[in-house]
């Protein structure tokens, strides 16, 4: 495997990494602005929605037209736009700033997760894998390192967090030109959606792995934007908060790896099953008992399990989607964590009603609604 795919990684941890920090940042918009929990979940939506349906219209225009240089500036635009939510004198000019931060990152996504696999050369699952759990390290990095940087310079002072993104991409741009992106993708075969729609059988499954991939990212995403607001409801600083959604992500980041190097010996409608059945009764049992010790530990490994087949679920997508990783990716991660992300409105309006804690149980047995579609997978062996 070419060491450009952990460059290629990190500057997706470095995209990521922006975007974690929302998860730190809902209650400290919701303190400033005064927002109900509703809006922190519009909030939450307009993120989601921006960083994810875009993704297949980035996913068709990057099969068609290349668009190399989509890689090294998506992670500066994220940087810069994410950095500046602090600046926003209201809520109209946060939802713009934070609308084109995501515009950014969901740019990024498809260029990323479609040369990984080539430059893997006979280890794509493991490239896919590399690349993935990077970029869950950073998103997971995303609420502590923001949690102690207001801490220590308050949220002002976050424009200054523009500079890591400038020196990845930089190092981007020397180590990895867009020139020779083009290389390695020329003469690849496309497929647009017209075709992936037509091929009836694979297109079922790819709608089928949309609906888990959906259903799953229901549960993460609520964690990531109601459970800091529900601990420091219970009185737990924001650093405690950032530091659990930390090891939340970072252990399903590293346990991503371990799964798909799994996924030569395992059917992946195994392993995604696996998340499917795991993550919800740990995630449920751990909010009950939170802000107990073993609360904690039991959201983590929640969080964990939740996260751990999403490698997984790409590359089976981009097994059913011909030859087009972009389409395949962006269609995938697009709609469903749209979708999540859309979600995450009536969500906050149900725990205005009732509560955080009852918001959080409820969003956490949304995954077992995928599993029914899970089993109706084809096989790996019936499309490699």
């Amino acid at each position: 495997m070419s060491p450009i795919v952990f460059l290629v990684a990190a500057a997706h941890a470095t995209n990521d990494l922006y975007m974690g920090f929302l998860s730190t940042l809902y209650p400290v918009i919701r303190a400033r602005f005064g927002l109900s929990l509703a809006m922190v979940g519009t909030v939450s939506m307009v993120a989601g929605m921006a960083s994810a349906f875009s993704q297949p219209l980035f996913g068709a225009l990057f099969d068609r037209r290349g668009v190399a240089v989509s890689l090294h500036l998506a992670p500066l635009v994220t940087a810069v736009f994410i950095s500046l939510l602090s600046r926003a004198p209201s809520v109209p000019v946060l939802l713009v700033l934070l609308f084109l931060g995501c515009i950014g990152s969901a740019a990024f996504h498809p260029k990323g997760a479609s040369i990984t696999p080539v430059l893997s050369g006979n280890r794509p699952e493991i490239g896919m894998a590399v690349f993935s759990a990077t970029g869950n390290l950073g998103f997971a990095a995303g609420p502590t390192v923001m949690a102690f940087f207001i801490a220590a310079w308050g949220w002002n002072a976050s424009p200054v967090l523009i500079a890591p993104a400038v020196v990845v991409v930089a190092l981007l741009f020397v180590l990895l030109p867009p020139r020779r992106i083009e290389e390695h993708t020329k003469g690849r075969t496309e497929i647009t959606l017209r075709g992936l729609v037509a091929d009836r059988a694979g297109f079922a499954a790819v709608l089928r792995l949309i609906f888990i991939n959906f259903c799953l990212t229901v549960a993460i995403r609520a964690l990531q934007t109601f459970l800091s607001i529900h601990l420091t409801d219970l009185g737990q600083p924001v650093t405690s908060a950032g530091l659990l959604l930390t090891a939340m992500l970072a252990l399903g980041a590293l346990a991503s790896i371990l799964v798909s190097s799994l996924s030569r010996r395992i059917d992946a409608r195994a392993l995604v099953a696996s998340s499917i059945l795991a993550g919800p009764p740990l995630g449920v049992a751990g909010v009950l008992l939170l802000p107990s010790a073993l609360g904690w530990v039991l959201v983590a490994l929640s969080g964990m399990a939740l996260s751990w087949s999403n490698p997984v679920l790409i590359l089976k997508a981009q097994r059913h989607a011909g030859d087009s990783p972009a389409m395949a990716s962006s269609l995938l991660m697009g709609l469903s964590w749209g979708l999540g992300g859309i979600a995450m409105l009536p969500l906050g309006a149900f725990g205005e009603a009732l509560g955080t804690r009852t918001l959080l149980v409820a969003a956490g047995l949304v995954p077992l609604l995928g599993i029914v579609s899970c089993f109706r997978l084809p096989r790996d062996t019936d499309v490699r």
